[in-house]
Parts: structure tokens; sequence; C-alpha cells
């Protein structure tokens, strides 16, 4: 009897740390994973990273389809990369991808299956754009504006995808950022299954887990199509304007993040320069901020000034030059 060639689609997994204070984000983050055109099989991997809002309120009315299988773990608060590293580390073995998505995030419905397109065209990892929280009636590519499709080579034009002509790491350090949303992010989980988020990093974990994949060759694809729309759910730095209580302390993590790409990455160069550049803009934010509290006599934490300094000591230079600049601006 001849045998059937029957067309198995790869195993997915979706990797999500939950710690939410609001009721419903996560059980309609979930229902936009069962409701993705992919047909192949779904591992839904959630980490309740201690949240206020149990996982069993969340998924209480939840069902969930045999191709789409719910996985729950729980752990003590560590922060998102402790939660996603918990995840990876509970891929089944079975799965060949893994995707990243936010507990307050949702994707379109074609997100999996142009992600997915795009890897088995040969790419190791990938990215698309997306709707962000602050800005919901906005794509996030046009308003950074620095990633130029034209430079990137088309490979598929019915979902627009392009494979990426420069590393992540080159893209990154070249912005200052770059326009890579976690949520928006699959990978082949079977080729790099040892790579995990750097946990020593409050923020910006998800920069060096991109930079990381670089390190490991790994060829990068996008697509321009809009599949996600980020929510407004538990941010680490909300209300972290200036003179905020929040505020040092994000900059300070903010410059951590830029002082150790160095330390992780040969630069060339041009990305020597462009780093400094980012740096050099944190220490004036720094400090403004500074100037900030003392004119309108706001505390100042010395344990986050001291961090600073020792991060990157010329800080004190950019801060007894504030007022003077600021003065000199006002000229102008």
């Amino acid at each position: 009897m001849k045998e059937l060639n029957v067309l198995v689609e790869p195993k997915v997994s979706v990797i999500i740390p939950f710690y939410q204070k609001t009721k419903g984000l996560l059980s309609n983050t979930i229902q936009s994973i069962i409701k993705q055109t992919y047909l192949g099989h779904i591992y839904i991997i959630v980490v309740d990273d201690g949240s206020p809002v149990t996982i069993e309120e969340e998924l209480s009315t939840l069902s969930t389809p045999d191709n789409r299988e719910l996985i729950i773990i729980k752990q003590e608060n560590g922060g998102a990369g402790s939660a996603r590293n918990n995840a990876l580390n509970n891929v089944p073995a079975d799965c060949q991808y893994a995707a990243f998505l936010d507990s307050d995030d949702e994707w379109l419905e074609d997100h999996l299956a142009t992600g997915i397109k795009a890897l088995e065209l040969g790419n190791d990892a990938y990215f698309s754009d997306h709707f962000p929280a602050l800005h919901p009636d906005k794509n996030n590519f046009d308003m950074i504006g620095t990633l130029i499709v034209d430079e990137h080579l088309s490979i598929d034009l019915e979902d627009d995808i392009h494979q990426m002509s420069i590393s992540s790491l080159e893209h990154i350090v070249g912005d200052g950022g770059g326009v890579i949303g976690t949520s928006n992010v699959v990978y082949n989980f079977r080729k790099f299954p040892t790579l995990r988020f750097r946990e020593e990093f409050y923020n910006g974990q998800d920069f060096f887990f991109w930079m990381d994949l670089s390190e490991l060759k790994a060829q990068w694809a996008f697509s321009t199509k809009i599949t996600c729309r980020c929510g407004r759910g538990i941010n680490i730095y909300s209300g972290s304007g200036w003179g905020s209580e929040k505020s040092l302390q994000r900059l300070r993590n903010e410059l951590f993040i830029w002082t150790s790409v160095k330390k992780f990455y040969p630069l060339t160069e041009k990305l020597e320069q462009r780093n400094k550049q980012t740096i050099n803009a944190i220490q004036d934010n720094i400090a403004r901020d500074i100037l900030h509290r003392i004119i309108k006599r706001k505390a100042i934490s010395t344990k986050i000034l001291s961090d600073i300094v020792k991060m990157a000591p010329s800080t004190l230079i950019s801060i007894t030059l504030i007022p003077f600049k600021v003065v000199l601006e006002r000229l102008k």
C-alpha cells in the first residue's frame, strides 16, 4: 500500500510571562493565540510571575482546541526575563519554533503563519510591525523610521517578507534600540536551544537576546505587515517623567544597557561611535533630571547616583556642565 505524504506543520511554543493588576488581559492574549490561522500545534506556555491577578481568575472560562495546548508554570516574582527563561526551559522536546507574547498584547490572526513562513524560507529569526501601546493608531516602523525596507532583500511578496541585510546587533546598536518588539518575534528554538535572557538587566533584556542571536550568526527576516497590537498593562516605567520617583532609576538602567554592550560584543568603529552617542544622550538626560530635582527641591537617590558614576564616571562632567548648557539653549 502506497504511503500518504502528509504535511505536518512544525510545532511552536508561545512564551508568555504573566504579571498583571488588571483582569481580562491574559485571557484576551490567549484568545488571540487560539484564533491564529496557523494550523500547526501551538504550546501556550504561561509563567505566572507572582501576578496580583491570579491565573485561575484569567483562565476559569477559557477552553482551548486540541492543537492549542496550555502549559501553566508558577514561580515567585522574578521579572519578565526570569519568567521567559523558565518557559524556555520547559519548551517541549518536539517543538521547532518559539514566539514571545506579553500578557497584555494581542496578535492579529496571521502573525504566526507569517512568521513561520519566513522561518521556513531559510531564516532563523523573524519580527513584524505592530501598533505600540502608547500610539495605538500608528505603526511602529513608521514611528521610529530607521528601518529602511528597500535596503533589505524582498523574499515574499504576498506577506511582504524581507531578509535583513544587516545583523540584529548592527540594527539595534546603530539605531540606539531599533524596531524589534518582543511580542513580534518568532525564532528557530531548535537551532538555539540554550539561548536565554540576561536576567541581570532590569530592562533591555530583549535587546541582548536579539543581539545574542546575532552573535550566533542568526539570519533575521521581517514583515511590514502589522500583526500585533500592544496593550497597556503593567509598565515598569509608568509615570517615569522628569523628576519622578522612577525617572532616575530608568535612566540608570538605560545607561547600564548601553555601557554593557561593548563588554559583550565586538563593535566596529562605526558602531562604537554610535553607541557612544547613545550613552552621551543618556548622560545628558541624567544631568537634566538631576538639575530638575535640584531646582524643584526633590530627593536625589545617592545609591542610584553612585551606580551611575561607577558605570560612566564622565557623567559627572555632564552634571557639572548642564546648568551652563541650559542657559545657552534659552539664550538662542
